[in-house]
């Protein structure tokens, strides 16, 4: 089922959200799931929260922090997740820092993925070589995929050995700053990607970090599957946030109003 779904959502130019789950409400995951789904988004990565996301520009950091403020931890969403399939049958993904990871326990984690419908996860701080020697067999065992970091200076030997790992895709990152930077593409950026994409892989390359409009998106899925988009859509919920109304109805009524115009903008 997670291969089927992966198979038919990273076509030509897919797109996929991150968002942080609690944010902007505490039990906002589900509602912004169902309006993401509905406004024809290909897949989506559910950051969770951590008091130190060291790769994270200041939208996401701030994200993180009311998230975890509100009361986020990795129990609490895997029980809102835990209907999640009941909203949508995207591929959803996890992603988050290893640190949270290990203090709920690395297959504990990925069996309540599994158990909630998860098909992939994000773990950019995992080591490589621990993943092959401890963590494979986990995530092979519970059938969720794993997602690889690929930046220029990865070399084509090491980006082939993400390849056989049989990973959800390839995450090319646009920047090698934080996220949420402006993306300049240039020459050398739009190489890097045609460079990746004549390596004739297996798994779908996806790109992330700075994509941020219909533009960006564009112009760095010229030569790949998809893009990422994170931190221009936290902003776009945090206009959410900056309102608040006076019931929960009217809050989901305003955040699938933020989440359709934005991806309308996009797409």
């Amino acid at each position: 089922m997670t291969e089927n779904r992966f198979n038919s959502a990273l076509k030509a130019k897919a797109l996929s959200i991150f968002f942080t789950a609690g944010y902007p409400c505490f039990n906002d995951t589900l509602p912004i799931l169902s309006a993401l789904s509905d406004s024809g988004v290909d897949l989506v990565e559910i950051g969770f929260p951590f008091s130190d996301p060291v790769s994270d520009g200041p939208t996401i950091q701030e994200s993180n922090q009311i998230a975890l403020k509100n009361g986020m931890s990795l129990k609490s969403l895997f029980k809102q997740l835990s209907e999640v399939r009941a909203v949508t049958a995207i591929p959803l993904l996890l992603m988050g820092y290893i640190n949270p990871v290990e203090q709920y326990g690395f297959e504990r984690f990925l069996s309540d993925a599994a158990r909630c419908g998860i098909d992939g996860a994000i773990i950019p701080d995992m080591p490589f070589d621990r993943y092959q020697s401890e963590y494979k067999p986990l995530f092979k065992r519970h059938g969720v995929k794993p997602v690889f970091l690929v930046t220029t200076r990865t070399t084509p030997e090491r980006i082939k050995a993400f390849d056989q790992e049989d990973p959800a895709f390839l995450y090319l990152l646009s920047s090698d700053a934080v996220t949420g930077g402006a993306v300049s593409i240039t020459q050398d950026r739009d190489d890097f990607f045609q460079r990746v994409a004549a390596m004739s892989l297996n798994s779908p390359l996806i790109v992330g970090f700075g994509v941020r409009d219909r533009e960006t998106f564009n112009r760095v899925t010229r030569h790949t599957n998809g893009a990422i988009i994170g931190s221009a859509f936290t902003r776009a919920l945090g206009a959410v946030a900056a309102s608040p109304t006076d019931s929960a109805r009217s809050e989901e009524a305003a955040l699938r109003t933020v989440v359709k115009e934005f991806i309308a903008g996009v797409r």
